[in-house]
This record gives C-alpha cells, structure tokens and sequence, in this order.
C-alpha cells in the first residue's frame, strides 16, 4: 500500500476519508482555517482507531461501519471543508463526498430538506454544503458539485425526498442558468436529465433499485444551446455523465452489499405490510400506487410544469433568464415523457397529471413565437400522440390542429423552419399506421369531435 492508501486506518470510510483530509489538510491556508486543520487532525487520529467493521443493518448510522457518533465526527471537517468558499479546499471535500456517495459509504438514510430525524440531518447538511457551493463562482467547483450531487441522487443506498430533491436540481439550474462556461451549462443540463431519468424510472418500477438509461447528451441538444454545440463540450459531457454513473463499488477488497433499510424500498414494505393484514393483491397494488418514491414523482413533475410557464413581466418583457429555464424546464418534461413507461400509460393519477399540467404547459406555450419552444412543443405532442392518445383523446383533438394544421395551412405565415418541424413531426406520426387509423376512427368518424383526417 502507498502511504496516502494508508491515511484513515484500516476501516472502509476512512479509505476515503483520511487522503481527502491530507489534502485538505495541504491545501489550507493554516492561519485562516486552523480549526478546520485541528478538525481534520482530530479525525484522522481517529480513524486510525477504527476498525473495519461489517455493516450492521440494525444501526441507524448513516456511515458504513460507524457509529451514528462517529459518522458526525469524521464528516464535520468535510461539510466545514465544502463551506469554506475556498477553491483549494473546497475541491478535494467535494471529492471526498462524490467518492463517500459513489461507493455506498453513505447509506440508510430517507433524506428531507427539514429532516428532523439525527440519522439523516447529518447528511442532509453535507447535501446542502454542497447546494451552496455552487454559488461560489469557480467553475471547477461547478463541476464538482455538479458531480457529487448527481451520485447522491442515484445512490440506491440513500433516499432524498421531497424538498432535498426539489433543492438539488434547484441548485442544478442555477448552474445552468447563471454560468459563463459553456461546457458547464451542457454538464449541469446533462446532470438534470439524468436525474429526471433516475427519479421517473424507480417511479415507474416504484423501487430504488432499478436499471435505468444513460442519457444521451447529443439528443439532448437537438433543440436548445445550439450556440454551446461543440463537439468537445458534448464528448467532454458525456464523458463526465458516463464516469459517474461507472463509479461504484471500487473500494479496494471491498464487498459492499445493497442493503436497503426500513423505509428506503417503499414498494416492498407495503406488499409485506398487505400481506400481513390479510389485504388482496388488488389492494396492494393500490397501495404502491401512492408510495413516497411516486409522491415525490409527481411533486418533481407538477413543478417542471410551472416552471415551464413562467412568462416574463411587462417591466422586463424580454427577461432571457426566465426564457432559458422555460426552456430547460420543456426540455426536461420532453425527456420524462419520451422515456414514460406502462405505468404512465396506464395510471389514472399520472394520466390526470398530464392533463391538469403537461397540456396546460403546452396550450399556454404554444402561444409564443419562440422556435425553440415551438420545436419542443411539437416534440412532446408526438410524445402525447404515440403513448398517451388512448387517454387523452381530447387534448389531442386540441393541439393537433394548434401545433400540426394551423402551420400547414398557413394560418399564422409560419416561418419555413416552423413548416419543416412539423413535416419532420408528420413523417415520424406516419411511420406508424395505426396512428393514423386511430385519428380517422377516434375525430373524423365521432360526430362530436374535429374532423383532423379530413383536413390533415
């Protein structure tokens, strides 16, 4: 073992733990931060008298291996580390947390953003130590926390809940939004379409422990940041995306098991808990229906919807802020609904979601001459038209001749790159026959709906 292999003693956290403190430790200004240099000192002498321990189920510690008190100890130089502001110092704490979440160190945790619960406070504060960096204006830093905040959500080991999970891909947008390195924007708007395909993928399976799909980043520019549409800033991002989710179980000798505790696999602990009070498989299946990991779902979804309608004031009618996170928002939402699996389909309250916000996005977004909006508008109604138009019969009988005819027919002059969007749109629609039966049958053929065939 190299000498920065034996920093931390012999436990599995402080194989992580003790070279992120050493660093820490060298890159400190000593006068400014002496009490995180003391904190750091003390922490290693401890980890030095750890031993690696098995996990134990039982324990509500949120650090493999140690006690809830220990844990509390060994991270507070860490979380005062990532608050410093100092780049220096900053990095490596950012590094330490990435590599903590990435190799399921940090685990058992149902994680709020006004947890009152000791076992996942602790956590929650590192979450949101590095939420605030992001602010700090360094854009290796950006990155960093970019990193280590996306394999806290993947993490299966955790669970971020509720608000924590709105705070982080808040935090996200903002990098997006407010950065000047273009390479960052395409990475920070890669790590929240990854997420969106995290979190809608374990709603769909209603379990954290799911496969889900990694995101493209040249697909994910196909409408917006046109401008930002380098080849070495997509290869850099997609490089970026691809090595965290790689990232996981490389301790070294380290067999890491995927326990999932109390509270963590939702699904699973409802059809046990049925099962226990004599409740039928119908009713259990209810029940799922409703878990925190779908409740978070829809809470994530209703609020891209109203983000994504968010117009500008009349003191500032030309607000590119507020035009760019509208976007990002449509982007993201055209993400979820390309990627909808059965349950979506299927499911009533997702199906009412859909009605009650997607199409309210879209009817009141269609009203822009943005083309950028008009291009994702048109991409998420193909969406709508090929998965959803068994249970949305009406709002397709609405935004086909909004989106689709009125350009066609020339009704509002469109531009000549509004009439090829919706050819493009028309051709892939007709790659699929039954698309067009079903319109003839479900408008032409109902007395009491729009004839769309006729006029298409």
């Amino acid at each position: 073992m190299s000498s920065s292999q034996t920093l931390g003693g012999p436990s599995r956290c402080g194989w992580v733990l003790g070279p992120s403190l050493d660093k820490i430790i060298k890159n400190v200004a000593w006068r400014k931060h002496s009490q995180l240099v003391s904190a750091c000192k003390s922490v290693l002498d401890k980890l030095d008298s750890l031993p690696d321990l098995p996990d134990d189920p039982a324990s509500c510690s949120p650090l493999y291996g140690l006690s809830s008190s220990d844990a509390d100890f060994v991270l507070h130089p860490v979380i005062m580390a990532i608050e410093s502001a100092s780049p220096k110092v900053v990095d490596p704490a950012l590094d330490c947390a990435f590599r903590l979440f990435s190799f399921g160190l940090i685990r058992g945790c149902e994680i709020e953003r006004n947890e009152a619960k000791d076992k996942s406070s602790l956590i929650f504060r590192l979450i949101d130590s590095i939420c605030k960096c992001t602010g700090i204006g360094d854009e290796h830093i950006e990155l960093a926390a970019l990193k280590a905040l996306l394999c806290a959500v993947r993490s299966p080991f955790i669970y971020i809940r509720g608000d924590c999970l709105v705070y982080i891909v808040r935090s996200c947008y903002n990098v997006y939004l407010g950065g000047q390195n273009g390479t960052n924007q395409i990475c920070a708007k890669s790590i929240l379409a990854q997420m969106m395909i995290i979190v809608f993928t374990r709603a769909e399976e209603n379990s954290m422990l799911v496969n889900f799909k990694t995101v493209s980043v040249f697909e994910l520019l196909e409408f917006a940041d046109r401008n930002l549409n380098e080849g070495s800033s997509i290869q850099f991002a997609q490089n970026f995306i691809n090595e965290i989710l790689d990232a996981k179980d490389s301790l070294p000798g380290a067999t890491l098991s995927l326990e999932l505790r109390k509270g963590v696999n939702y699904a699973e602990a409802k059809g046990d808990e049925g099962k226990g009070k004599g409740i039928s498989a119908n009713e259990e299946e209810k029940m799922s229906d409703y878990s925190k990991i779908r409740e978070d779902c829809f809470m994530l979804y209703k609020n891209l919807c109203k983000l994504s309608m968010k117009f500008s004031s009349q003191e500032h009618p030309d607000d590119q802020i507020l035009l760019r996170g509208k976007i990002l928002s449509l982007e993201l939402l055209n993400i979820i609904m390309g990627n909808a699996g059965p349950k979506w389909l299927t499911n009533d309250r997702f199906l009412n979601a859909i009605k009650q916000f997607l199409c309210l996005s879209v009817l009141k977004n269609s009203a822009l001459s943005v083309m950028t909006i008009f291009q994702l508008l048109c991409s998420i109604f193909q969406n709508l038209l090929v998965k959803f138009r068994s249970g949305l019969k009406s709002e397709i009988g609405i935004f086909f001749p909004m989106l689709v005819l009125r350009v066609l027919e020339n009704v509002l002059q469109p531009s000549f790159l509004q009439k090829m969007t919706v050819l493009s749109l028309l051709e892939k629609i007709l790659q699929d026959s039954q698309i067009i039966v079903d319109i003839f049958v479900n408008y032409d053929c109902d007395v009491d709906a729009p004839n769309i065939f006729e006029r298409y």
